[in-house]
């Protein structure tokens, strides 16, 4: 049974950089992903490259916090948590970096912050092939990391939930 929370930061955090990383994977394969480089999309593209950075920076954010707080009592499939949350924070980095080096290398940061305007199409860009198979591997790993959250709570029903702020902390085996 899991009894104790995480911190207040490390949940802030975590829900944080979830709908963050949600929203921006899914208004990055939807939305941007079907816009033309006019100049319509540079207001889209700035906001997403923005909160990409950010989605960045609480990834390392919590990585820190977990470093520096006391570890919670181990659960089932500890390892298997671990390597998981490994995996994604690597491959949300992997994004933020691709995403970064598509805008250097593409003259895009010209457009989003000056005058210039966007290439004819960043397909043509290694970085932006790189951007769109990473955030493929991060929607499989959001997936296993709900699955894997959904197993713990209904069927281990250790009340692993819990320790992220949702349900009561006293939840276990009846």
């Amino acid at each position: 049974m899991s009894s104790i929370r995480y911190a207040k930061s490390q949940i802030a955090i975590h829900w944080l950089a979830a709908a963050l990383i949600i929203f921006l994977l899914v208004t990055g394969t939807l939305v941007l992903a079907d816009l033309p480089n006019t100049a319509e999309k540079i207001g889209n593209l700035r906001f997403h490259m923005i909160l990409g950075v950010l989605a960045g920076v609480l990834v390392i954010a919590r990585v820190i916090l977990r470093k520096r707080l006391p570890a919670l009592p181990a659960v089932h499939g500890e390892m298997f948590a671990r390597l998981g949350h490994m995996a994604l924070n690597l491959i949300i980095l992997l994004l933020v970096f691709s995403g970064a080096m598509l805008m250097l290398q593409s003259g895009a940061l010209d457009a989003l912050f000056g005058s210039a305007a966007l290439p004819a199409d960043f397909k043509e860009f290694t970085p932006r092939r790189i951007h769109g198979l990473a955030s493929r591997a991060a929607m499989a790993l959001i997936a296993l990391h709900v699955l894997a959250a959904l197993y713990h709570q209904f069927i281990v029903r250790d009340g692993l939930l819990a320790r992220m702020g949702i349900g009561s902390n006293k939840i276990g085996r009846q």
